[in-house]
């Protein structure tokens, strides 16, 4: 598969992933370049079409923890350019499941995501994220009753 067209097939994933982790489009877009110029370094070989994408997720996961630790993002002042303040769209987005998957800390949030929107396994997402298939159903069981507990509270409020 040519280099561009691995772009245009997961891209958009390798990208949400980094907004996942990241909560920035700006962070995202970093990460999203250092992932595909490490794709143009790999001197392997892959097997097919699955192991692109295990492979891009890993190596996405990887720039993100790293980023994480890095000095620029523990200093970093934090804006949240995501949600609109005091707006009627402000409300509707804390409704949204989407918006509660956001609030989710990453160690949850990367779960619910590889499970519930891109269709990964228990055991693939253990494999992705180097945690025991029983740790990441764990996660999962943790991440739905937050998304619950919070879900109940904006819909109580209305």
């Amino acid at each position: 598969m040519e280099f561009n067209d691995i772009i245009d097939r997961y891209g958009d994933l390798v990208y949400k992933i980094a907004f996942l982790y990241t909560g920035t489009a700006s962070d995202s877009d970093d990460i999203f370049q250092e992932t595909f110029l490490k794709l143009l370094s790999y001197k392997g070989e892959f097997r097919d079409d699955e192991h692109i994408k295990a492979w891009l997720i890993r190596v996405t996961v990887n720039f993100c923890k790293m980023h994480h630790r890095s000095a620029y993002s523990r200093y970093k002042a934090e804006l949240d350019e995501n949600i609109p303040a005091n707006t009627a769209d402000d409300a509707l987005l804390r409704q949204s499941v989407t918006g509660a998957v956001m609030k989710l800390t990453e160690k949850y949030r990367v779960p619910v995501l590889l499970f519930y929107y891109y269709g990964y396994s228990c055991e693939e997402i253990g494999k992705i994220l180097k945690i025991s298939h029983a740790a990441v159903r764990t996660r999962l069981k943790r991440a739905r009753n937050s998304l619950k507990t919070e879900l109940e509270e904006v819909w109580n409020n209305e």
